[in-house]
């Protein structure tokens, strides 16, 4: 299992990654001779914004696995044969096997679709915009005007890569596998958040 530090470290990389990417494809403009300068404050604020979201997201993760497994132990019955000798004598034993809780991962689905969305998009807010506002108010403004925009749009993708987690990943890997998956959400992220 990857501690949270590699976690971190590895959302941050890739966020960053992700902002790179957005500003290299954003930056030439065809009125201008040159292409416009990397804004490096962007890419921290992203790197940070990975890991900060990283240790939240894995926590949210597992509180969701543990309150709403995806998997249930069911027991079996079953016959097996004592001796070969004696194949009249049989005895009842059980055997147990994971199913899939289809109600835990709707459960799970919901939540993390409203209140993990409202949670990592506020996240993704204060890091992005923290040091550029100069006061709470103005910033709580800025959550506030943008944040169901985020939510809204991040509905049209995230339900579908949660679902995926849910059913497939380990709880230890969901983080790494939404973060892969978000390098290409931090890429429409990072051109969303520079178009002010």
């Amino acid at each position: 299992m990857p501690s949270i530090t590699t976690v971190a470290v590895q959302s941050a990389i890739l966020k960053a990654a992700a902002n790179l990417t957005a500003q290299t494809l954003t930056r030439w403009d065809p009125q201008s001779s040159s292409p416009s300068p990397y804004d490096w404050t962007r890419v921290a604020e992203f790197a940070a914004f990975g890991v900060v979201s990283a240790p939240l997201a894995s926590a949210w993760q597992r509180l969701l696995e543990d309150g709403f497994p995806s998997q249930r132990q069911h027991r079996r019955r079953s016959m097996t044969q004592e001796s070969v000798a004696d194949k009249d004598e049989t005895e009842n034993s059980t055997k147990a096997t994971a199913r899939l809780s289809w109600g835990n991962i709707l459960i799970k689905l919901l939540l993390d679709q409203t209140i993990g969305q409202f949670l990592i998009n506020v996240t993704f807010l204060v890091c992005t915009n923290g040091a550029r506002i100069e006061s709470w108010s103005a910033l709580a403004g800025e959550i506030y005007g943008r944040i169901f925009g985020i939510i809204w749009a991040s509905w049209k993708l995230w339900p579908w890569v949660a679902l995926v987690n849910f059913i497939w990943v380990p709880v230890q890997w969901r983080v790494l596998v939404g973060s892969l998956v978000g390098f290409g959400w931090n890429i429409f992220l990072s051109i969303w958040s520079m178009r002010r």
